[in-house]
């Protein structure tokens, strides 16, 4: 018996070693994309691909295990051969895919996927595509690995194969399904990458702000395999785009002409925060009642601030809040850019200009990257420093999902005490999400069933107004913007039904002494939504955005359009001063609408038919 468990732990270390192996031609060849990476930095690769790679394994050695236990419980050699074919199987698959990359790379800067694969629909030009070179040293190299790592195989596991001397009987047929068992729990467990909230995530392996890094330690066939199962996200556009109200015009009519703005900063180049808060609805922020309790802090920044109060989420989830807050990515129901897009780094967002205006850069979060691929999407944007809860000293404590959000605010304090100026930064809370476990329980009394979450979010206001406080005492501080912002909203203290507009309100502050003293205290009820939060600050530091960002507007233009798109599982709304309309998607003509005038609603409906063909049209081409 523990010449069978030995077998199948040796079959990991071989797998570790030939993804090592195959990691160490890619560094080698690609070397060229972190000449600036130092010695530490380049060998820490090794160290941050583990995880994933020893996931990786589980999969390929879970399938032979039945071969192993049928081997082991009835003596049949036939298992035993089955067994090394399927892993010389593996081994020669993984070998190929870690050479085409190779190759691959040195042509696009990408890692196998869907993207590359799909190009074997013309086969011929596949094959013209390699020179005799290239077909020389993906044949030979190939080979040449495959027949060393054979040679481990048979002479390091494969001979280690013997027959079991047991008798065979009822307890001895227990004992072989027992042990299947577990060790399939085992690996499954594995598979999973642990018994954290989510799934390991294709992020899982990121470490660096050099992308040719973070390619090396991402397993070669997770990631092509990952890029495949996730195609069908693009599949979601296909209905938006056979639309037949389509309007190849409408981002034209969605913006207002060239016009004058108030220039509220007082400086060109102010330290920016973003300050992304999870979850938070607009509600939370009441200024008057007893709903004013729950975010008296947040209050007394919005008085001392410049505050829209008609701002709306674009989608429902984080991994569309956030890629809509720092690069106005349009949202299309149950569709994410940052798991539908292979190459996340061609996504927009603000870390471009601000690094090309010599801005540091940081990305702290109190949970996991990993959900929804943000780990990706930060670290191929290239921000200077990210941390998540794995970056917390030792001994922080932490709630289910990861680091509270006093011990988050206080290290994003110690961080922007210590970054360049200017800085742009962004610190993403967590303690607001399920399961509402904050490390304290102030019994406010409201929300009903929401109340778990009412009561996370007055810890949340506590902690921002710690940060504050502190905040204020440093030097930096007088040149800084904050902006604070929901990455989506959430039920409240007040119910709505799923189509209500107020359920996806949230709230958008502008806070610091970088705002002129005349705006301080200004309150704007413009309809506008997350998309317009770029257009909004760069029109403020002189940055043209018109043609890498879209959908974004600038709510400070004199008679902006006053209309906002947001989106939810199966539907997709739209508002305007004139009422509010959401569309179901499942059930054609369900619309459920709030109008001023109730023969707009084909207007509105139009509006919706128009969002979205144009936001496909988009996120396809991106």
């Amino acid at each position: 018996m523990l010449k069978f468990i030995g077998f199948q732990f040796k079959l990991i270390l071989y797998y570790l070693l030939l993804f090592a192996l195959m990691r160490s031609l890619f560094l080698w060849d690609t070397h060229k994309y972190f000449v600036s990476a130092s010695f530490g930095e380049i060998m820490k690769c090794y160290s941050s691909a583990f995880k994933l790679d020893v996931v990786t394994s589980a999969y390929f050695i879970m399938p032979g295990l039945i071969f192993t236990t049928i081997w082991y419980a009835s003596d049949w050699n036939i298992m035993k051969h089955i067994n090394r074919i399927f892993h010389q199987i593996l081994t020669i698959t993984y070998i190929g895919l870690g050479i085409s990359e190779i190759y691959l790379y040195r042509e696009w800067q990408a890692k196998i996927g869907y993207d590359s694969m799909k190009h074997f629909a013309n086969i011929s030009e596949v094959l013209k595509t390699p020179s005799i070179s290239m077909f020389l040293g993906f044949t030979i190299g190939t080979a040449t690995i495959f027949l060393l790592f054979r040679w481990i195989y048979n002479k390091w596991i494969y001979t280690d194969l013997g027959s079991s001397t047991e008798k065979r009987n009822i307890l001895f047929f227990a004992k072989s399904l027992l042990l299947y068992l577990v060790l399939s729990t085992i690996f499954f467990i594995t598979m999973r990458g642990g018994l954290n909230r989510f799934p390991i995530g294709m992020g899982a392996a990121y470490y660096s702000n050099k992308s040719a890094l973070n390619d090396a330690a991402t397993n070669v066939i997770w990631h092509a395999i990952y890029s495949f199962l996730h195609t069908s996200e693009y599949d979601r556009l296909h209905p938006f785009l056979e639309n037949p109200t389509k309007n190849q015009g409408f981002l034209k009519t969605y913006d207002s002409p060239q016009d004058t703005f108030p220039r509220i900063l007082n400086t060109a180049t102010p330290n920016i925060v973003f300050m992304i808060l999870e979850s938070w609805p607009a509600d939370v922020c009441l200024p008057i009642g007893r709903d004013s309790l729950i975010a008296p802090n947040f209050n007394q920044l919005i008085k001392d601030g410049f505050y829209f109060s008609d701002c709306y989420a674009i989608g429902h989830v984080s991994d569309q809040g956030i890629p809509a807050i720092l690069g106005a990515l349009p949202v299309i129901p149950a569709f994410s850019p940052l798991t539908g897009k292979q190459l996340v780094g061609d996504l927009p967002c603000v870390v471009d200009e601000f690094k090309a205006r010599n801005y540091y850069t940081g990305f702290l979060y109190g949970g996991q990257l990993d959900y929804g691929n943000i780990r990706g999407y930060v670290y191929k944007k290239g921000f200077d420093k990210v941390e998540d809860v794995q970056n917390f000293p030792t001994g922080t404590k932490k709630t289910a999902l990861g680091v509270p959000d006093l011990p988050l605010y206080q290290k994003l304090l110690t961080d922007l005490n210590s970054a360049r100026q200017p800085f742009m930064y962004c610190g993403y809370n967590i303690s607001s999400h399920s399961p509402y476990d904050v490390p304290v329980d102030y019994k406010l009394g409201i929300g009903g069933i929401s109340e778990p979450f009412i009561n996370t979010i007055h810890y949340s206001d506590s902690s921002l107004n710690v940060f504050f406080t502190e905040a204020k005492k440093q030097p930096w501080f007088d040149n800084t913007l904050f902006i604070l912002v929901a990455d989506h909203s959430h039920e409240s203290q007040i119910v709505r039904v799923k189509e209500d507009k107020d359920r996806y309100k949230i709230p958008l502050l502008l806070y610091g002494p970088a705002i002129k003293t005349a705006y301080r205290g200004v309150k704007i009820e413009s309809i506008m939504s997350q998309l317009d939060i770029i257009g909004l600050l760069y029109s403020q530091l002189g940055i043209p955005f018109e043609k890498k960002y879209p959908f974004t507007r600038n709510p400070l233009k004199k008679n902006p359009p006053e209309i906002a798109f947001y989106n939810f599982p199966g539907g997709s709304g739209v508002v305007t001063k004139e009422g509010f309309l959401t569309k179901d998607l499942n059930y054609a003509g369900r619309n459920t609408s709030v109008l001023n005038n109730p023969k707009d609603e084909e207007k509105f409906v139009a509006w919706v038919d128009k969002y979205l063909y144009a936001a496909a049209v988009y996120l396809k081409d991106m």
